[in-house]
């Protein structure tokens, strides 16, 4: 046996022969595991204390000292092994020894703090120690074999003393790889076959035991996939939280339990998405609500706490599986909330300003629950108007209309109330605590003053991502919240929020009413069947996460406060929604987003092959689109295509700048162009800038007075045509493919498959005059690749210095 996995490790010891006396253990990441994604994340809890900060201390300076006495160490002594106490007379050169002994004792508190003790190889020791071996700690470390002891005893309890004997490279004058196992042998009296190494690290706990003539066992942690993960895990988090290792450390709270399930993350994508990232936010958003309910509780007036379905559904059974505890459901949507909160004209003036447009009109006859004649009137009235949202608006707001919505939204509101009290016993005086994803509480928002006015019932929101859309809004919070977390750090986070929530949400349509006894009335929209069971899996792996956490004894798990728990999710949000990988992304792309307002909208969570058509013609403007037209998740598309890419979009969603498709390279392609009429004509150049995949872009005008011909046989031999299309001035998402042949003519060309162009010298593209219609409405917008270009002369390069100096033809 060379390796095993942390969920074989039960089974090692069946693997050793009997001649085997001594169990030996690498210390770091094999027991002791720390909460943070590296080593050196440690010294940012240091930069915080007193002692570092009276000294301008921070944790690059720390880890440049170790590295400074390292290489002193190797120049007098032929060994970078050095001691904490030779890297901290590298740190701070004017103190004494004496006076550099705080500052030894806090980095080993530091390390007591975010270290833990490995479950399953404390479960090893003391397997170990019931059969008889000896075991002994054999580690690569500055801290010397007292300190180490002091470390171990501060995570295991009495239990350190399972552990016989504790050896130190900073004490053995070598690393493990460089002669330290050849020492360990020397001082127990072994003989290299009597001894079993097991440690994380290939080289220094595999083939270095080896090389002495031991057993060494390589444990490894985690599937590529899974290492691939942590890692863009971090990347994610470097982007979304400037903080992290500027003044925070990079938490990892779990991946030691990532290991633990080993072949489980390793068999299928959807465990692995259930387990490794659904798993840690719903257990850090469980945690945190848990710990706030008792809080509000704690303050006096009797507490109750619901969930609101749908996207509350996943997050109420992480809280139950963390409990032990049923927690009440509320079907409450946006639609509902809406519906319930029409009592007064200014109600019904803010819904329309928030929603109207003429796409929207049907869907806010419902929303305004107006009877279905009435509703019907007031569209064809609307639509027949020069100004359809205007009349539409006028229409809603005439008194007869307002009394009709009145009515319906009073009749609405005591069936809601009916399901609230039904479902969660409240009562007046009661708090009433909404526990959901967030983001900006619409539905508590709706509700507030309606439960507290009508039904003496206050209303407190437990949001997973909480943003603030009025100042002074202090009924709600989240674990990512206004209180930490800038409000350009959760917009990122909920652009593309949708994926997730899906992964959260239940197989049912949306409510759209309720009965009079309060129970739901359902609309007829809900997910797919295989989209429905894929997210089953994923709901069961993540209770698993959930359930293995909470039954980890309490010295195997790291304490996380809650900025560390929301950085966590941060990290792991961030991720999934920016960087997923290839295997999450074939899961994911075929999801189906419900837009749950009363309709049966559905978008699609991405297209890689269109995401990647459009990307070409468009770069970043293709999100720009008419929301029923948007696909929910073009981080993932843009993923797909290149990473520079996703972070780009990352980027921009966190940092809150603008990015035009001109803008995002500054390739330029120039082509003569020849506009003329009855009369005259004139020469000038068409520019193309460069989009994606080697395409470029070219807007033409369309002009009724004038053809245009585009010489392409100046530039190119041959090139690759991906689109000509009709592009409208005022909407840029909204195209109109052009007939080659009819509406744009090629001349001097030999097409061949897939669009190739083989051009002559005279060869052109010719755009006639356009109807008076679309004169100024629309331009042709051409996206081509070039092939092969045209060898340019010095006469050329001069004449097209001088086109170039006439203005582009452009809309």
């Amino acid at each position: 046996m060379t390796e095993i996995t942390a969920d074989r490790l039960p089974t090692l010891l069946d693997a050793v022969p009997k001649g085997v006396r001594v169990l030996s253990l690498d210390c770091f990441d094999t027991i002791v595991w720390r909460k943070v994604a590296k080593p050196t994340d440690v010294f940012f809890a240091l930069q915080d204390s007193a002692l570092w900060q009276a000294h301008g201390i921070t944790a690059p300076l720390r880890a440049k000292a170790e590295d400074a006495a390292r290489r002193r160490k190797h120049l007098l002594a032929r060994t970078r092994e050095v001691s904490i106490e030779e890297i901290y007379r590298e740190l701070l050169p004017a103190l004494s020894e004496t006076e550099r002994a705080p500052w030894v004792a806090l980095e080993l508190e530091a390390e007591k703090a975010h270290g833990f003790v490995f479950e399953p190889t404390l479960a090893l020791i003391r397997a170990a120690q019931a059969r008889g071996l000896r075991v002994i700690v054999v580690s690569d470390t500055y801290f010397s074999h007292v300190q180490l002891r002091e470390l171990l005893a501060a995570l295991m309890g009495d239990e350190h003393r399972l552990i016989a004997q504790v050896h130190c490279s900073s004490e053995c004058g070598g690393s493990k790889v460089n002669g330290m196992f050849g020492v360990v042998l020397q001082r127990e009296k072994l003989k290299p076959a009597q001894v079993w190494h097991l440690g994380d690290n290939p080289k220094a706990d595999l083939w270095a035991p080896q090389q002495q003539g031991m057993v060494g066992v390589h444990l490894r942690h985690h599937v590529p996939a899974v290492v691939a993960q942590l890692e863009q895990r971090e990347r994610a988090a470097l982007q979304l939280m400037p903080e992290i290792h500027r003044s925070a450390a990079m938490p990892s709270s779990f991946h030691a339990q990532l290991a633990t399930r080993h072949g489980f993350m390793a068999a299928d994508v959807r465990d692995r998405i259930g387990y490794g990232t659904l798993g840690p936010v719903m257990h850090a958003f469980a945690t945190w609500v848990r710990e706030r309910v008792a809080a509000l509780a704690a303050d006096g007036a009797p507490v109750k706490a619901a969930f609101l379905l749908r996207d509350g559904h996943l997050p109420a059974r992480a809280m139950q599986a963390l409990t032990g505890d049923a927690w009440p459901l509320l079907r409450l949507s946006r639609f509902t909330a809406n519906a319930a909160s029409l009592r007064e004209r200014d109600d019904v003036v803010n819904l329309l300003a928030g929603s109207l447009s003429e796409k929207s009109m049907p869907a806010l006859t419902r929303q305004l629950l107006l009877p279905p004649a009435l509703a019907e009137s007031i569209l064809a009235e609307s639509r027949n108007a020069s100004r359809p949202e205007d009349a539409f608006a006028r229409r809603v707001l005439r008194e007869d209309t307002l009394r009709s919505i009145f009515e319906a939204s009073a009749q609405f509101r005591a069936r809601l109330w009916t399901h609230v009290q039904r479902a969660t016993g409240v009562q007046r005086g009661d708090t009433l605590v909404f526990v959901d994803l967030g983001y900006s509480g619409t539905v508590q928002t709706r509700l507030r003053e309606i439960f507290q006015d009508e039904y003496g019932v206050r209303l407190h929101g437990l949001y997973l991502i909480a943003s603030r859309s009025l100042p002074g809004q202090v009924d709600r919070e989240g674990l990512i919240g206004p209180d930490w977390a800038d409000e350009r750090l959760m917009v990122a986070l909920t652009a593309y929020i949708g994926l997730f929530e899906m992964m959260c949400t239940m197989a049912e349509p949306s409510t759209v009413d309720y009965t009079d006894d309060g129970a739901p009335v359902y609309g007829a929209s809900g997910a797919k069947a295989m989209q429905s069971a894929t997210v089953d899996r994923m709901q069961d792996a993540c209770l698993r996460f959930v359930h293995d956490v909470a039954a980890v004894p309490p010295r195997c798990k790291p304490a996380a406060d809650r900025l560390e728990l929301a950085r966590q999710v941060v990290a792991d949000l961030g991720r999934l929604i920016y960087l997923p990988d290839a295997q999450e992304t074939e899961c994911l792309s075929a999801f189906e987003f419900d837009f749950n307002l009363g309709t049966d909208l559905m978008l699609a969570t991405a297209d890689l092959e269109t995401g990647l058509e459009e990307f070409r013609r468009e770069g970043f403007a293709l999100m720009n689109r008419d929301f029923t037209r948007l696909r929910i998740s073009y981080p993932m598309e843009l993923r797909h295509m290149d990473i520079s890419l996703a972070i780009t979009l990352m980027s921009l969603q966190r940092y809150g700048y603008g990015l035009s498709t001109s803008d995002a390279s500054l390739r330029r392609e120039t082509v003569p162009a020849l506009v003329a009429n009855a009369t005259d004509h004139s020469l000038g150049v068409v520019e193309a800038h460069a989009t994606h995949d080697g395409y470029f872009s070219a807007s033409l005008p369309m002009s009724s007075s004038f053809d245009m011909s585009v010489l392409l046989g100046h530039r190119y031999q041959w090139l690759q045509i991906e689109s000509v299309c009709k592009v409208s001035m005022a909407e840029s998402c909204e195209t109109f493919p052009l007939a080659i042949g009819r509406d744009v003519l090629f001349d001097g060309v030999s097409a061949q498959p897939g669009g190739l162009l083989q051009c002559s010298p005279g060869a052109m593209l010719f755009l006639p005059a356009c109807a008076p219609k679309d004169h100024g409405r629309f331009l042709v917008r051409v996206v081509y690749r070039p092939l092969v270009r045209v060898e340019a002369t010095a006469s050329d390069r001069a004449a097209e210095g001088a086109a170039s100096r006439v203005e582009p033809l452009a809309a």
